[in-house]
């Protein structure tokens, strides 16, 4: 029997069978309907099934019938690509809700030379936030800067998806978020939304 080192809960993914703390896992849950949805917080009521942080897993489950064995239920079809894109959707709109309530509340910096200003003020930003279509000559500049001032960067969202996300109309290159509060929930979310992305191509 594998021995089981983690603090917290423990769970297997019912795709691959990984074994783990429960954090690093995604919940579903079946809803009334018998539709199969996503709880990513584990608030939702009823039997749990479980599948790592990544579309691979999600998509395998769901292919092989897995969700329906796990959840013990009168599970209706799930198609794999449509809950693998419902997860993407649902993962961008929360990244995009804290990014949303940072802008209101005025801690987000937007464009190259206020990003810039921050990164060398006394108060430098908690989290800098780079588009993976950046130019490679000014994210490279950023992440010295940011390195240089000890403030953690992410590079996972397009220009345009950026932009949307902070409610421009204009695509957005890097964003800077001067809050350590946000920085915190923003990092856990960029972090499962990087891991499910790059797990569907086995980085």
């Amino acid at each position: 029997m594998k021995q089981l080192t983690g603090t917290e809960p423990q769970r297997s993914c019912i795709a691959c069978r990984r074994e783990g703390d429960k954090a690093g896992f995604i919940r579903f849950v079946l809803a009334p309907d018998g539709t199969v949805t996503p709880d990513l917080e584990s608030r939702l009521p009823g039997r749990g099934a479980y599948t790592c942080q990544s579309r691979r897993c999600v998509m395998d489950a769901a292919k092989r019938h897995q969700f329906n064995r796990a959840l013990k239920g009168t599970v209706t079809a799930v198609d794999a690509r449509a809950i693998s894109d419902l997860l993407q959707q649902i993962m961008e709109q929360r990244i995009g809700g804290y990014l949303s309530l940072a802008n209101k509340a005025g801690v987000i910096v937007s464009g190259g030379e206020s990003i810039e200003r921050s990164l060398k003020g006394n108060k430098p930003p908690k989290l800098l936030v780079l588009a993976t279509d950046i130019s490679s000559i000014i994210g490279e500049k950023l992440k010295v800067m940011a390195s240089r001032a000890s403030v953690p960067y992410v590079q996972v969202l397009s220009k345009e998806l950026l932009g949307r996300l902070v409610g421009k109309e204009s695509d957005r290159s890097a964003v800077a978020v001067a809050s350590e509060g946000f920085t915190q929930s923003l990092i856990k979310e960029f972090e499962r939304y990087r891991n499910y992305l790059e797990e569907e191509s086995g980085r």
